[in-house]
């Protein structure tokens, strides 16, 4: 992750990571992440490895699928829509979302190979979508368990 010697030169380059990939900043915050009010779509960026800017919070959805992302490290705390990252070049879930409002996409289609899903969030709204091999690992079975009790 970058490191900025300023809030003033934090608030520009955030400025031009909104303007490149066409969302719109709430807030900035005094550890140098931001807030969206927006969709955020990083998407097919090839080499991408790590985004480019810290989120904190997304109001709306977030998608940083098709890149070649290895940590979610960055990812906000709170997304209030859908959360998509499949096909990077993921091992685990380390920095996703605690609270995705909609659904989770982080299906491999040649991309991601998990070891774990360590990482993964506390709450899931909407449906996790995820491959039938990795539903075994304990964080899925978290996830349906609380999908259980909030259907009662």
């Amino acid at each position: 992750m970058r490191t900025f010697k300023s809030m003033d030169e934090f608030r520009e380059y955030a400025n031009k990571i909104s303007w490149k990939y066409k969302f719109s900043i709430s807030k900035y915050n005094e550890d140098y992440s931001i807030d969206v009010n927006t969709d955020v779509h990083i998407v097919y960026v090839k080499y991408l490895k790590y985004l480019p800017i810290k989120f904190n919070i997304a109001l709306g959805d977030f998608n940083c699928a098709n890149n070649d992302l290895i940590s979610l490290e960055g990812c906000p705390k709170y997304v209030g829509g859908d959360f998509y990252c499949f096909k990077n070049q993921l091992t685990s879930l380390d920095g996703a979302p605690k609270y995705i409002g909609g659904n989770f996409g982080c299906y491999c289609y040649g991309g991601n190979q998990f070891t774990s899903l360590k990482g993964a969030p506390e709450v899931i709204r909407g449906q996790w979508v995820i491959e039938e091999e990795y539903r075994k690992f304990p964080e899925y079975q978290r996830y349906l368990l609380v999908k259980k009790i909030e259907d009662l």
